[in-house]
């Protein structure tokens, strides 16, 4: 067998790993959502940790669709879920107020990247015209 073959083989393994991965954590995530769901109707209340939690599962499907259309995962999706994460760690868990500033250190940092992404394709951009 030679070397081309087997690295097509192997490719097309890893190919198949990958999809099969992001299909499993896509149910993992259909799951946890519709039991976050579950548990807000069994309570009887929409709290604003659970609808947080939600957006962050939505930016979790839409991450695995756009992996699914275009072949590639952005890496602004990953920041955004980070941010939102962070978020919801301040805003529901007793933490103490120095904690509560590093954290939000991390949230500016995180949007300074999103910054920095938005500005480099800007500045791609300017180039091309």
């Amino acid at each position: 067998m030679s070397t081309d073959k087997l690295d097509k083989k192997l490719t097309d393994l890893l190919i198949v790993a990958e999809k099969t991965l992001h299909i499993t954590i896509l149910f993992i995530v259909l799951y946890l959502c519709g039991f976050e769901i579950y548990i807000m109707y069994s309570n009887s209340t929409i709290s604003v940790a659970s609808v947080m939690l939600l957006f962050i599962y939505l930016e979790l499907i839409q991450m695995i669709q756009i992996y699914f259309s275009s072949g590639k995962i952005p890496v602004r999706y990953p920041l955004y879920i980070s941010m939102f994460s962070i978020a919801r760690v301040i805003s529901f868990d007793n933490i103490s107020g120095s904690d509560a500033l590093y954290y939000s250190g991390a949230i500016l940092m995180v949007g300074l990247a999103l910054l920095a992404l938005a500005g480099r394709r800007y500045i791609r951009e300017l180039k091309v015209k």
